[in-house]
């Protein structure tokens, strides 16, 4: 049968098929006007050639669905596993899709077309979730499996913009030069699946989805398994740990040509102050916050004095090192206690030479103790862990960290407000988040653990919570 005779045939086919099924009121097809919603998604009538054929190296793949669909993005969506060279064109009309390939296929491969979420009908647009067509260039259909999940170590969260790739065992380089033979997309359950494999080993990487699928970055999100897997039918679930070995720099566009223009400004420095409008929190440093890079000028201290201004014991002040914008005033702050902080005009100057426009004065009183809440946290499941540390979560940022070394924790003065935890495991025991690395030295992240649990807390209040912390 001629190429147009066939596509003209699956339309007769296809187009009364549903016209039958209309006559037998099959309300899921066409439902009547005014009748239940139509909620199943389009599902494959008839293909050329057939789904699970063996024996064939196509150039042309027909498929013909029960309803007219709609594909957009098809052709961002397609997984062709194992990969080739050319991208398959495909065409979608009406009920149909064409894909033509112009590469020649590996003999005895089993090869699938995976669609993700791209066809749905074009009525309700209901998907055809997780869409596969397969076939084979040799005698049979390959039967290797592999699933699990991928969670990024630092925070415990999902990315669904990530993939998992396959690269077969004795090619260490392949993962920064070669694109992936297999790759699966993460779901937003952070779940991932092969089918179809070949039962031999592979080794496993995780990966943005970017165009190059290479570890081409070390900032990238980057995950794997210590050694290959063998594939087989049934093979175990395997979990998977995303880090970035480094973390991104964003480049500051260079002001060379404006800075020799700058003059002083006679206006003097501005800055803002981390203070509760007059209020200094008991458990963090106080800090002056400044729009550009400054230095402390040692001949015109800062002073935190007592309201006499008789300069206090035992309070340092140093500058953020990594901004260096951010002036420190860290103390052992104590209950509801008025005090002064002095800062003279010439204690602080910025890169281009300019002072405070005039000495100032801050007058603040540190927080009552009843301002603030307690919590007694009931742990459970955190034996299994190396050095656990419970991270309390603000705004998402670790606000507060606690080790867990016994079944009670008790917290004391925590600012209210609606927490929500994590656990570290804290495999070094150095207090935090540990990245990993990949290379010569092959070293997995430490894990950090969402968990279910929110610590709601209130101002002058015992607040209890209990936690488990599962495998």
């Amino acid at each position: 049968m001629k190429k147009g005779s066939f596509i003209k045939w699956l339309v007769l086919i296809v187009g009364m098929g549903i016209t039958a099924l209309q006559m037998e009121g099959c309300a899921n097809i066409v439902p009547p006007t005014g009748g239940p919603r139509d909620s199943l998604p389009p599902y494959l009538v008839v293909a050329k050639p057939k789904d699970s054929s063996l024996n064939i190296q196509p150039k042309e793949i027909v498929i013909a669905f029960n309803e007219y669909i709609s594909a957009e993005s098809i052709q961002e969506n397609l997984i062709f596993s194992p990969s080739i060279k050319t991208t398959p064109l495909i065409d979608a009309r009406l009920n149909m899709l064409r894909i033509r390939i112009n590469d020649t296929l590996e003999k005895n491969t089993t090869y699938s077309l995976q669609f993700g979420n791209a066809i749905k009908d074009v009525n309700e647009g209901n998907i055809a979730k997780g869409f596969t067509y397969v076939f084979s260039t040799g005698k049979y259909l390959d039967s290797g499996t592999l699933h699990g999940n991928v969670h990024i170590a630092e925070t415990g969260a999902i990315d669904s913009n990530l993939i998992v790739l396959l690269h077969p065992v004795g090619k260490d380089s392949a993962i920064y030069k070669d694109k992936p033979l297999y790759y699966s997309k993460v779901n937003g359950k952070g779940q991932f699946d092969f089918k179809f494999l070949p039962t031999r080993p592979y080794s496993v990487y995780v990966l943005p989805n970017d165009f190059n699928k290479k570890y081409d970055d070390s900032t990238k999100l980057f995950g794997f398994l210590n050694t290959p897997i063998a594939i087989n039918a049934k093979t175990d679930s395997q979990q998977l740990f995303v880090f970035e070995a480094y973390k991104r720099v964003e480049k500051k566009k260079s002001n060379t040509t404006a800075n020799k223009n700058v003059k002083k400004v006679t206006a003097g420095l501005k800055y803002s102050r981390s203070l509760e409008g007059n209020e200094q929190d008991l458990l963090s440093d106080l800090r002056l916050s400044f729009e550009t890079p400054i230095k402390l000028n040692d001949s015109f201290p800062i002073l935190l004095c007592d309201t006499f201004n008789k300069p206090l014991s035992n309070y340092t002040v140093s500058i953020d090192t990594l901004t260096k914008r951010i002036v420190n005033i860290h103390y052992n702050w104590a209950e509801s206690t008025p005090m002064h902080l002095i800062v003279p005009k010439n204690s602080i100057q910025d890169t281009n030479q300019n002072v405070l426009l005039k000495t100032d004065t801050i007058k603040m009183i540190t927080k009552s103790e009843a301002a603030y809440g307690n919590a007694l946290v009931r742990v459970s499941g955190y034996q299994s862990m190396n050095h656990p540390v419970l991270l309390l979560i603000l705004d998402n940022k670790i606000k507060y960290s606690y080790p867990i070394k016994q079944p009670i924790i008790q917290i004391k003065k925590l600012p209210p407000g609606e927490y929500s935890l994590r656990v570290l495991s804290d495999n070094n025991d150095n207090g935090y988040w540990d990245t990993g690395k990949f290379g010569r030295t092959q070293l997995q992240p430490e894990i950090v653990k969402q968990l279910p649990e929110v610590l709601s807390l209130r101002a002058n209040w015992e607040n209890e919570l209990n936690i488990i912390i599962n495998k």
